[in-house]
């Protein structure tokens, strides 16, 4: 195997608080917190809110990167496109905001819709600091996740990689052949050729799969790499773990 096919050495991350837990404690931990704040009605503004103060306390103790949380959270600008729009499209009684009358309850909606978006971006930041896709990936085994939807999870991961990879020297290509510090020139570059890039990277996953195969090996193991130590599962763990979930729940009942 080519070494363009070989992913490169993950780099080490800050061991924080929970670090040492088990990856499946902190997925089940996450699922359960998306869950309780997903079934979070919209009318309950102030729950949304603690909901928020639970997940960004979460990812101080996993010591997030919050440039990278700030850059994941453009994912989160079409449901800020939804949100306007359920603001001015939704039903009667109106309300003024800034001389601008909306719709109170489709404003309530997209602002809810807009807040639980964030939130979760934010926990899933948590749990990517302080846990390394083949952790992750081996702790969807141990509670029972698919193969195949693990496979597909190393194999996204595998080709934002490459795409990263590849991004990354295109801009230094284009800062060194236009000498311009400026972040727009290398951007406007990576625009361009996302799709070409994105296509290599498929391939690249693909063939990287296919010789694992191939050599009798397990296409989730050669994408992610091996699994680390399983971490800390006992009964206070999984407390720590399902904590943020516990403080959800008692938020909500509390704030209805």
């Amino acid at each position: 195997m080519s070494s363009s096919h070989a992913a490169g050495p993950a780099p080490d991350r800050v061991r924080g608080p929970l670090t040492a837990l088990a990856p499946e404690v902190k997925v089940v931990g996450l699922i359960a917190f998306l869950l309780v704040v997903a079934v979070t009605p919209p009318a309950a503004p102030w729950a949304l809110l603690a909901h928020g103060g639970i997940a960004v306390a979460v990812a101080t103790l996993a010591l997030v990167d919050w440039r990278a949380v700030l850059g994941r959270l453009a994912l989160g600008l079409p449901l800020g496109v939804l949100a306007v729009v359920y603001a001015f499209a939704g039903r009667a009684p109106s309300v003024e905001v800034v001389g601008v009358s909306l719709s109170e309850p489709g404003l309530r909606v997209g602002v809810g819709i807009l807040g639980k978006a964030t939130i979760g971006i934010v926990a899933v930041s948590a749990l990517a600091a302080s846990t390394s896709v083949p952790e992750t990936i081996a702790g969807l085994g141990r509670v029972g996740a698919p193969a195949w939807f693990r496979q597909l999870l190393a194999l996204a991961a595998r080709q934002l990689q490459v795409l990263r990879a590849d991004l990354a020297r295109i801009r230094r290509a284009v800062e060194v052949r236009t000498a311009s510090q400026r972040r727009t020139v290398p951007l406007a570059a990576g625009a361009r050729s996302l799709g070409s890039l994105f296509i290599r990277s498929t391939e690249r996953a693909d063939r990287l799969r296919l010789a694992a195969e191939l050599r009798g090996g397990d296409a989730m193991t050669a994408v992610a790499g091996p699994a680390a130590s399983p971490g800390r599962r006992t009964v206070p763990a999984w407390a720590l773990g399902l904590l943020p979930a516990v403080l959800a729940v008692v938020v909500s009942v509390a704030l209805r």
